[in-house]
């Protein structure tokens, strides 16, 4: 099995197409399909359904593609890392981002991390908690923030920098507006605007509020902090989100206010995976944040 073929694998099945990979892998047809056909002999396997002109992947087709990717990516990053030896200050960064930390945690850390290290490029990829932690595991992160933090353990390494405040966020027209705070009970009967199910966020206030007796009534859902916003404004339903995300980005049609309930916080950090060692540009930043949130 040799690396070219992986790569004209990949391309094909990315487009679906022979003809379409050829023209963007600069390569004659008869080459990718040459090499394709090298790889299923040498593997004993089908990798693609012939659908007329279309390319489609087999199921041992797509499970192969899986494997590739982390393979490949890992070779990509080996190249890199020697690159890096010679000037830790020239390498790339791939950093993971939870939805509700992207507006403010990151954007001062970038921006003070290159006024010391201008050559130095990123990668960043937004998901839930769930998502970020199985492309670190799965070698397409770096690192990752996370919020909540969770415990280190033998996959990962877990540093916690802070604990952040929940606030409620209603209409400027709502009754409680006008308050300095509110228990998370006050809002029992309350409709509201929530992330999706497989956010921690979902889980942090779903759980609060089970604990003081009622079942939050869920009248919309979005993984986009702004639509969140959007929607309270409009009177449709309050929302409870981190304080961080608040600061300084309040809709004119919405108030903050403070909860009383001190279970309703979170964690901030960030994670790295114990199954490889970080190159010499990722342990600039990860130094670089680590000392950044300790002052």
């Amino acid at each position: 099995m040799e690396l070219r073929q992986l790569k004209y694998f990949m391309e094909v099945a990315r487009v679906e197409h022979m003809t379409k990979a050829s023209e963007n892998l600069h390569v004659a047809q008869s080459a990718v399909s040459r090499q394709i056909t090298k790889l299923e002999e040498e593997l004993g396997v089908p990798l693609f359904d012939r659908v007329g002109r279309n390319m489609q992947l087999t199921s041992v087709g797509q499970d192969f593609l899986n494997q590739a990717a982390i393979a490949l990516n890992e070779l990509q990053k080996a190249e890199a890392l020697v690159t890096e030896y010679t000037d830790p200050t020239q390498g790339t960064v791939r950093v993971g981002l939870p939805n509700s930390l992207s507006t403010k945690v990151l954007p001062s850390v970038i921006s003070t991390f290159r006024e010391k290290y201008p050559q130095i490029t990123y990668q960043f990829m937004e998901g839930t908690n769930e998502e970020l932690t199985e492309m670190l595991v799965n070698g397409v992160l770096d690192m990752t923030f996370l919020s909540p933090v969770p415990e280190s353990n033998e996959q990962i390494e877990a540093i916690r920098f802070f604990d952040e405040k929940l606030k409620l966020i209603v209409p400027t027209s709502h009754p409680l507006a006008e308050n300095f705070n509110v228990s998370l009970k006050e809002l029992a009967n309350e409709k509201f605007v929530l992330y999706p199910e497989d956010f921690d966020l979902y889980k942090i206030v779903t759980k609060a509020a089970n604990k003081k007796g009622f079942e939050p009534q869920i009248a919309f859902q979005s993984r986009d902090f702004y639509t969140i916003q959007g929607l309270v404004g409009a009177g449709l339903g309050i929302s409870i989100l981190p304080e961080m995300i608040l600061d300084g980005a309040i809709f004119k049609e919405t108030k903050s206010i403070v909860l009383r309930d001190k279970e309703l916080r979170r964690s901030v950090g960030i994670i790295t995976t114990k199954k490889r060692n970080l190159s010499p540009s990722e342990n600039l930043f990860r130094s670089f944040i680590i000392s950044f949130f300790s002052h």
